[in-house]
């Protein structure tokens, strides 16, 4: 029996065109709740997007999984895990940027954000993802605060500088022009598995959604795995159960599929 369900957010819960969560899944969450059933939700983003979005409405959630994995907290903000980038890897991460200044970042903490510059790269990107600009800082910052998770504009042939410069991390892509870099130990999975420790969950009371690349490893822990129709190929090839797309609400369809929620 189903006892929790973790949330991708992007292409998942909430689509590219749309870009805020339905009338419907507003109240799909709300009414999955009141069956007991725990909500929680598994993203890329920090909580500081998901509050100037605005894009998920107010929906209220058991738990929170946020930055791939390196930033967990629980419905009131009280953190189960908290796994910043080591320090060394920041200093390659900003050796390369110092060597290569047309290449912009994003910088993600908990609670804060910056970019290191604007750029048609960066114009570009958040356009695509809906989020307003965050401000831009020195590039020192990211070696004084904690960096949860290090964001560099590029594309494939332009990545592996940073992973060279960065031994204890690996990466996942999101974009054509965009990389999510955190600690080799972090990962969706990796917080999911906190989330069920903390609540006491086992993989076959779990059900989890994606689309991503991200996903792939939240989906191999959880017992059910649902992939969105507009999912990546490899990502619906792993899955328990392909669903239809977000814009044709994927999700809802789903949770009546396996009767979490009346048809």
């Amino acid at each position: 029996m189903i006892k929790a369900v973790f949330f991708d957010i992007d292409g998942t819960l909430v689509s590219f065109s749309q870009k805020f969560l339905s009338d419907r899944l507003l109240a799909d969450l709300a009414a999955l709740r009141e069956r007991g059933i725990k909500i929680f939700l598994s993203t890329g983003r920090a909580l500081q997007d998901l509050e100037t979005t605005g894009m998920l409405r107010g929906a209220r959630f058991d738990g929170y999984v946020t930055i791939n994995g390196q930033f967990c907290c629980d419905g009131d903000g009280i953190p189960f895990r908290d796994r910043p980038i080591d320090t060394e890897d920041m200093r390659g991460a900003y050796q390369v940027l110092r060597d290569n200044p047309e290449i912009p970042a994003l910088l993600e903490g908990n609670g804060e954000s910056y970019l290191t510059q604007i750029n048609d790269r960066v114009r570009d990107i958040y356009r695509f993802l809906h989020t307003t600009l965050y401000p831009v800082c020195p590039l020192e910052w990211m070696l004084e605060g904690k960096v949860y998770q290090f964001v560099p504009f590029v594309p494939p042939n332009e990545e592996g500088a940073f992973l060279d410069a960065m031994p204890g991390c690996t990466y996942t892509r999101w974009h054509p022009m965009g990389i999510d870099v955190i600690p080799r130990d972090g990962g969706k999975d990796v917080g999911v598995r906190a989330a069920m420790e903390r609540y006491g969950l086992s993989p076959e009371k779990v059900m989890a959604f994606g689309d991503g690349e991200n996903d792939m490893t939240m989906l191999a822990l959880a017992g059910t795995s649902v992939a969105m129709g507009n999912g990546e190929e490899r990502v619906k090839a792993m899955a328990s159960y392909v669903t239809d797309t977000a814009d044709n609400g994927g999700v809802s369809k789903a949770l009546r599929h396996f009767g979490l929620l009346p048809g």
